[in-house]
């Protein structure tokens, strides 16, 4: 008989309903909260927010992430350092040959696995396919209630217009819907349920973190805004199709990560300078590294007030323009 396969388990965003796993106590340490918000490229930069941890020693009691958060938030809370999720990166990301190896590789990493075709929609990539050339080998496979750090995972449920909590089943399929850009990425089906990108409705789950008690929170923001492109010339270009599509986006999901510090801030907003990089800016992974180093040290402070007065709420302007 064949067996059924193994699926992610959900809880939807229904305040009365949701009943998110606990973190483990640490003897009355702080049980801190690390919220990683989705930014595709930009998401690069919560990298440099994880080296920061490791090197204070601090370790979070859980995890939540949404797109890119999620994928680089699996990694770390499967017990991966930050220095070797950065050299992962780097490798897969940064060198165009190199990108141009791992699709043009043949198996399920060549360009075809990654192309859902359809004779009734457009040819979309494949989510799940796409995980496989650029998680860490084995991450997929593992199961998010027996990674090292809890992790929960935010994606959104396409007709019943709500967020979804995934946080058992395997990392590959929870994964795969967070990253689900409706129109780029294909949106998998789970328990029935088509989900895309959780930045939709959730785009920095800091608020997941809070309901299941951790406190102190951190929580990450890369949306970015959109910026003006200059030609050649000097003069600003007007955006094509795709940037204004993604910039639609980006505005929506500032708008609500905005409205979600107001309502219930948490300890510490991380915004780096990230404006100047799109979504798709993926093999400028080294410069979008190097520009969220240069706030390192106010970032490595925060934290290290924050575990000095765990009640005391820290919230720096947002970066605004970058340099």
């Amino acid at each position: 008989m064949e067996s059924r396969p193994q699926v992610a388990h959900m809880i939807t965003s229904s305040p009365s309903t949701r009943l998110l796993p606990a973190p483990a106590l640490n003897d009355g340490q702080p049980v801190i909260g690390l919220a990683l918000g989705g930014g595709a490229a930009r998401g690069l930069a919560h990298i440099v927010v994880l080296e920061v941890f490791d090197e204070l020693g601090i370790r979070p009691a859980m995890i939540s992430g949404a797109s890119m958060g999620a994928m680089i938030g699996a990694a770390y809370a499967a017990g991966m350092v930050a220095a070797d999720i950065r050299d992962h990166a780097l490798n897969v990301l940064g060198r165009a040959s190199s990108v141009a190896r791992r699709l043009l590789g043949g198996g399920e990493s060549s360009p075809l696995a990654l192309l859902n075709f359809s004779l009734t929609r457009g040819v979309l990539i494949d989510g799940k396919a796409l995980l496989e050339i650029f998680l860490p080998e084995g991450l997929a496979e593992k199961r998010l209630e027996e990674l090292p750090i809890p992790l929960l995972v935010s994606a959104t449920d396409f007709y019943a217009a709500e967020e979804v909590v995934l946080h058992s089943g395997p990392v590959g399929e929870a994964v795969a819907a967070s990253i689900a850009i409706p129109g780029l990425i294909a949106a998998p089906e789970t328990h029935g349920r088509l989900l895309v990108d959780g930045v939709i409705v959730n785009p920095v789950p800091f608020d997941l973190l809070q309901q299941a008690g951790c406190k102190p929170v951190v929580a990450v923001e890369v949306t970015g805004q959109p910026r003006p492109r200059r030609g050649n010339n000097g003069k600003p270009r007007k955006p094509g199709m795709t940037d204004l599509a993604i910039g639609a986006m980006q505005i929506m999901q500032l708008r609500i990560a905005e409205l979600q510090r107001r309502t219930s801030p948490p300890e510490i907003w991380i915004d780096p300078p990230l404006d100047d990089y799109r979504a798709y800016d993926l093999l400028k992974a080294r410069e979008i590294l190097e520009r969220t180093d240069a706030i390192r040290d106010d970032i490595r402070r925060s934290l290290a007030q924050l575990l000095e007065q765990p009640d005391k709420v820290t919230l720096p302007p947002p970066s605004g323009a970058s340099a």
